[in-house]
């Protein structure tokens, strides 16, 4: 069908048509007579009729708008760049010309802004009132300097950052006892056996405990593993070549010189594969036994108990012929006290607890908590199912609490389950942002630097996680920051350069 735009429905016809539509509004058969009338369709007509009302209602609620600029300053683009992009000083040269800033555009000046804005944010976080939570240490090195590190394991705020000229005891005592300074007291410390780090914790207090990184003190067990699964597989590639050749044989000599040959590499293989298999049941019975609670019914695990059962794995681990693996074994044997220290929290809170609410809804709780926690270190099915399971116990458990006490009863429980800690793979988390960053800076480190990449990471917002929507920085005193971490920065750099 051929359409034809027709003369004699002039603008102004056409405007006529369109109010008298208006006008008959819940006239019955007025717009049909119409349409009738001037030889259209009561599809354009109604037409017509819409795009005029949205027309008046444009026009009649409009706002005026006050024009603003919503430029982003030098600085923060400078920022943003720098801290979100990670971007070299060249690349921020760069785009500031492209964006249009026709000053204060050339690398020289990039790199001193960068400088002086470091310099405006303190290397330490500095709250405004007394703080007490456990510390997570950590030290990376960049250019052959160390950079030392401490965070809150709950927030992943970063305490304090220092690049220091070494990594000797007195350095870190200094590190910790700066902290403490600025009103953040300590509960403990969870690091690795670094010797520099756990002497100068020492001499900071004796008092409190110290509590070996679970993750660096079975590290070299999970390597054997891998190393074990790979000399298997080589074993079944060794055992089938062996065979194809003894197929291949010509003569009597050929075969029996052969089959010996394979007799021995079917016995390497079996030995090998047997190896794997006893080393794997292990580890699968070793990591689920460091757990705080029990997966099958919520009961807590004491120092006491962990030992207990380590023990028994250690003796398990000890009879697989392997000296490599029995060497690391007899190494972690003798770290057991230091790696069941990170339990006697549980053990003091527990009590107290047990004392408030029922020792069966208690574990119910605990089992909700610890899938809850779990839920976090799997991904796809595995998490679901635990997601699935904490729920579950979760709702078991509000059941049998007083429906209005449950829910603070179980915030505040949480939140101590949750000071629980048994590694530092947390910092090693901060250590890998930090290393992005430092890539960017091409080898100029300073302490400038390090201040800017300690203030955006306490202050920018994660993106996913149980900790999505939220900083470390308000996790960790209770309050978001009301703008966006390159703004407060930017405030900071002009506050401290107009005074």
């Amino acid at each position: 069908m051929k359409f034809h735009r027709r003369s004699d429905l002039t603008p102004e016809v056409r405007i006529q048509i369109t109010l008298e539509a208006i006008l008959s509004a819940g006239i019955y058969g007025a717009r049909s007579h119409l349409a009738y009338q001037y030889q259209i369709s009561r599809t354009l007509l109604y037409h017509w009729i819409a795009r005029t009302m949205l027309v008046l209602q444009e026009l009649f609620s409009a706002v005026d708008i006050v024009p603003t600029d919503n430029r982003l300053t030098e600085n923060e683009v400078i920022l943003l760049l720098r801290l979100e992009g990670r971007a070299s000083i060249q690349s921020i040269s760069d785009i500031l010309i492209g964006l249009g800033y026709e000053k204060n555009n050339s690398v020289g000046t990039v790199s001193q802004r960068l400088t002086a804005i470091g310099r405006a944010v303190a290397n330490a976080l500095q709250p405004k009132q007394q703080l007490m939570t456990f510390w997570l240490s950590d030290e990376i090195f960049a250019n052959g300097h160390p950079i030392l590190i401490t965070i809150d394991p709950v927030s992943t705020a970063i305490l304090r950052i220092d690049l220091a000229d070494n990594r000797q005891a007195v350095t870190w005592e200094n590190h910790f006892r700066l902290i403490e300074a600025n009103q953040i007291g300590s509960l403990g410390l969870c690091s690795d056996r670094a010797k520099g780090i756990t002497e100068g914790y020492s001499a900071f207090n004796r008092d409190l405990n110290w509590c070996s990184d679970h993750f660096h003190e079975f590290r070299q067990l999970v390597n054997l593993l891998f190393r074990a699964e790979r000399q298997a597989y080589a074993a079944i590639e060794d055992e089938y070549k062996r065979e194809q050749v003894f197929l291949n044989r010509r003569s009597e000599k050929a075969m029996q010189k052969q089959s010996l040959k394979l007799e021995l590499a079917h016995q390497d293989c079996e030995a090998k594969i047997n190896r794997y298999d006893q080393l794997n049941d292990c580890l699968s019975l070793l990591f689920p036994s460091l757990y705080f609670f029990n997966l099958s019914n919520g009961v807590p695990r004491f120092s006491y108990t962990v030992k207990e059962e380590l023990s028994v794995l250690f003796d398990l681990l000890d009879e697989i012929e392997w000296p490599t693996l029995n060497q690391e074994v007899a190494k972690v044997r003798g770290h057991i006290d230091d790696i069941c220290m990170c339990y006697q929290w549980l053990e003091e809170i527990w009590p107290e607890w047990t004392k408030r609410v029922p020792e069966t809804t208690l574990c119910y709780l605990s089992l909700a908590w610890q899938h809850a926690h779990q839920s976090h270190q799997h991904k796809g099915k595995g998490a679901a199912f635990h997601q699935a399971e904490s729920q579950f116990w979760l709702e078991a458990a509000e059941n049998l609490l007083p429906e209005k006490e449950a829910p603070a009863l179980i915030e505040e429980l949480f939140e101590q389950f949750d000071g629980l800690v048994r590694s530092s793979s947390l910092v090693e988390m901060v250590n890998s942002s930090l290393r992005l960053t430092l890539n960017a800076c091409r080898g100029n480190i300073s302490q400038e630097q390090l201040n800017l990449f300690m203030f955006y990471f306490n202050h920018h917002q994660f993106h996913d996680g149980k900790r999505k929507g939220r900083s470390p920085i308000g996790i960790l005193t209770g309050t978001e920051p009301e703008e966006p971490w390159y703004k407060l920065l930017a405030k900071a750099a002009d506050t401290s350069v107009s005074s």
